[in-house]
C-alpha cells in the first residue's frame, strides 16, 4: 500500500482509477478496471479534448481534432501505398517532430509495430536496429536517412519532403489490438554492443499512462490544498525527451494526449536560454523530462535573473540520481514548484514508471526516489535469488507489473536471461529499503550515466580492444559536474607513439557523439585483474582499493 494520502483517497472514490486483479500473460495481476484497451482506443477518446491544442512549437500548433484527422490521413497512406498489415514493423528515424508523433499513432492504431530508433545513432547502429527489426517501412528525416548511405531492406518516407496536406483520402478504421500485442520496440543499448527492442505492448504503454494521470492527479490534489492556483494557465508540458525514449513517448505524447492537455515538442538542439524562453512565452506549466543535467544547465542560467517563471508547477524527471542542492536551487528558480518536485526510477523494460518519490517523503527525503506505484511489484533479492525482507539490505531489483515488457525482439535467449516464467523483470539494479523507501545503490554496475544517456563500456571497449594498435582497454564513468558522468577510456598500447586522436576519430565511425571518451589515460602494463580475469575497474579508477593478490607476487 502507498502512503500517500491523496493518492490512495483516489485509487478509492475515483472510479477512473478503481484498481482490481486480472489474468495478464498467464499471472494474476493488479490491474486499472478501467483503462482503454489498446492504444486506438485512446486516440478515438481524444476526440473528447476537441478543439484544444494537442502539439505545438515555436512555428504552428494542431488540436486534438486536427491531429486525429492527420493521422487517419496517415493511415490511408500507410495502408493504400505501403500495404502495412498488424505486426509489419514501421521505423522511425528522427527528431522529435509532429510527423514522428502522428506516424507514431497511424502505426499503432492500425496494428503496425512502431521501432522508434534513436536519433543520435550514427549510421551503423542504427542499420543494426533496422537489420533486427527488418521494418516494411522506414520514415525518417533527411538528416538521419543520409546516414545509412545505401540502406534498402524497406520502402522509405523522408519526411522533409513530405506535407500532410497532399493527402486527402482518411481511413479511420482501426484495428481493435489485443491488450498484449506488441505496439513498438523501443531499443536500449545492452552491454553486448547490439541494441536490443523492447517489445512494449498496448497494455504497458496505457498502464504507464494511468500511472502518470494518478501520480499527477495526487500531486495536484496535495499542493492545492497548500495554495497552489492550478487554473491560472491551461496545462501547457514542455517535452525535452527524445520521443525514442520511453519517458518522452509513453510518458510524454501519450500520457497528455489521453489527459488532453497541451504539449510543446521542443526542438534542436537544447539550449538552457531557449527553454527559459520557451517556458515565460508558452506559460508552461509542467517540465516531466528534466534530466539532471539539462535541469541544472536551466537553472544555472535561469538563477538572479528577472524572468517570469512562475506559469511552472510541476518539475519531475529521472534517468540518474537529482542531487538534493539542485533540487533546492529548482525550487528557487521556479517558485511554484515549491511542494510539486518529482523524481523517480524506473527503465525501458520496466515501462517507464516504477518508483517516485514527490511531497512529504521528496521534502524529507530527497535522496530516495520513493514507493512503488500501484499495480507495481518489486522485490530486492539477494544473490541466492531470495527475497530480502529486512530494511537496509542492499539486493538486485525485481519488478512486475502490467507495463513489464513482453521480451526482447527477435532475442529469447536475452529476454530468458532477464525476464522469468512468473514475469519478474531481473533489472541487473541493485538498491535497498529504508523506511519504506527505495534507494538506488548501483546501475547495472559499470553503466554511465551521461546526461540521461546510457552508455555501455564494453560497447567501446570491443571496438578498441580490435584496433591494431591497441592490447587492451577498459571504459569507466567518472564524475563530471555537468553531465554527472562522462567517458573515460584505459587502455594499454602495443605501440606507445600513438595519436590519441587518432582512436577518438576510429570510434565517432562507429559511436555515437555522446558515447566517445572524453578522458583518456594510457596504462603502461597490463590492466589489473581478479582472479577470473575481469578487469577490475575499481582499482583503475583508485589503485589503493586494490585488495587482490597476484600470482607471481
Amino acid at each position: 500500500m502507498h502512503t500517500d494520502q491523496d493518492l490512495n483517497s483516489l485509487l478509492k472514490e475515483n472510479a477512473f482509477f478503481e484498481l482490481t486483479e486480472e489474468v495478464v500473460l498467464g499471472k494474476k495481476l493488479s490491474v486499472f478496471k478501467n483503462r482503454p484497451k489498446n492504444l486506438a482506443k485512446l486516440l478515438t477518446s481524444s476526440l473528447n479534448h476537441e478543439n484544444k491544442l494537442y502539439l505545438l512549437n515555436q512555428n504552428k500548433e494542431i488540436s486534438f481534432i486536427e491531429h486525429y484527422e492527420l493521422v487517419t490521413k496517415a493511415i490511408h497512406l500507410l495502408r493504400s501505398k505501403y500495404k502495412i498489415q498488424p505486426g509489419d514493423r514501421i521505423a522511425i528515424y528522427g527528431a522529435n517532430s509532429f510527423e514522428w508523433i502522428i506516424f507514431f499513432w497511424a502505426s499503432v492504431s492500425i496494428g503496425a509495430i512502431a521501432c522508434a530508433l534513436n536519433g543520435w545513432w550514427n549510421g551503423k547502429e542504427a542499420i543494426k536496429a533496422l537489420n533486427d527489426a527488418q521494418p516494411k517501412l522506414l520514415i525518417a528525416d533527411q538528416k538521419r536517412f543520409d546516414r545509412l548511405n545505401s540502406y534498402k531492406n524497406s520502402d522509405k518516407l523522408i519526411t522533409d519532403h513530405f506535407s500532410f496536406t497532399q493527402l486527402v483520402d482518411s481511413d479511420n478504421n482501426f484495428y481493435d489490438a489485443d491488450e498484449d500485442e506488441c505496439a513498438c520496440l523501443l531499443y536500449t543499448s545492452g552491454t553486448t554492443g547490439s541494441p536490443k527492442g523492447v517489445m512494449t505492448s498496448h497494455r504497458s504503454m496505457i498502464s504507464n499512462t494511468m500511472l502518470q494521470l494518478l501520480q499527477g492527479a495526487s500531486v495536484s490534489m496535495r499542493s492545492s490544498k497548500l495554495g497552489v492556483d492550478w487554473t491560472k494557465n491551461a496545462p501547457k508540458t514542455l517535452l525535452t525527451s527524445p520521443l525514442f525514449h520511453v519517458s518522452g513517448l509513453s510518458a510524454g505524447a501519450v500520457t497528455s494526449l489521453f489527459a488532453g492537455t497541451s504539449t510543446f515538442l521542443y526542438e534542436g538542439k537544447f539550449s538552457a536560454k531557449a527553454i527559459i524562453g520557451i517556458i515565460e512565452k508558452f506559460k508552461i506549466t509542467s517540465w516531466g523530462g528534466a534530466v539532471p543535467t539539462a535541469l541544472r544547465r536551466v537553472v544555472n542560467f535561469a538563477q538572479n535573473k528577472a524572468y517570469d517563471l512562475t506559469s511552472m508547477l510541476v518539475i519531475g524527471g529521472g534517468g540518474a540520481p537529482i542531487p538534493e542542492k539542485l533540487i533546492k536551487k529548482t525550487k528557487l528558480v521556479f517558485p511554484n514548484v515549491k511542494h510539486n518536485f518529482g523524481y523517480g526510477y524506473g527503465l525501458t523494460e520496466s515501462g517507464a514508471i516504477t518508483i517516485i518519490n514527490w511531497g512529504d517523503p521528496m521534502d524529507k527525503h530527497p535522496t530516495s526516489p520513493g514507493q512503488p506505484m500501484p499495480t507495481i511489484e518489486i522485490e530486492l533479492r539477494d544473490n541466492d535469488g531470495d527475497v530480502i525482507t529486512s530494511d537496509n539490505v542492499e539486493g538486485e531489483i525485481f519488478v512486475r507489473s502490467p507495463s513489464v515488457m513482453l521480451g526482447y525482439y527477435n532475442k529469447p535467449s536475452e529476454t530468458k536471461k532477464v525476464l522469468s516464467t512468473n514475469r519478474f523483470l531481473k533489472t541487473g539494479d541493485f538498491g535497498y529499503i529504508s523506511n519504506g523507501l527505495f534507494y538506488i545503490s548501483s546501475r547495472r554496475t559499470d553503466l554511465i550515466l551521461r546526461g540521461g544517456e546510457n552508455v555501455y563500456p564494453q560497447e567501446i571497449e570491443l571496438l578498441l580492444d580490435v584496433h591494431d594498435k591497441v592490447t587492451e582497454s577498459a571504459v569507466v564513468g567518472v564524475p563530471n559536474k555537468d553531465l554527472g558522468q562522462e567517458v573515460k577510456a584505459y587502455v594499454v598500447m602495443k605501440d606507445l607513439d600513438v595519436n590519441l586522436k587518432d582512436l577518438e576519430n576510429y570510434l565517432k565511425e562507429h559511436l555515437a557523439y555522446f558515447k566517445i571518451p572524453t578522458l583518456w589515460e594510457i596504462v603502461q602494463e597490463s590492466l589489473p585483474r581478479n582472479a577470473s580475469g575481469k578487469v577490475m575497474k575499481h582499482v583503475l579508477i583508485n589503485s589503493k582499493s586494490n585488495n587482490m593478490i597476484n600470482e607471481d607476487e
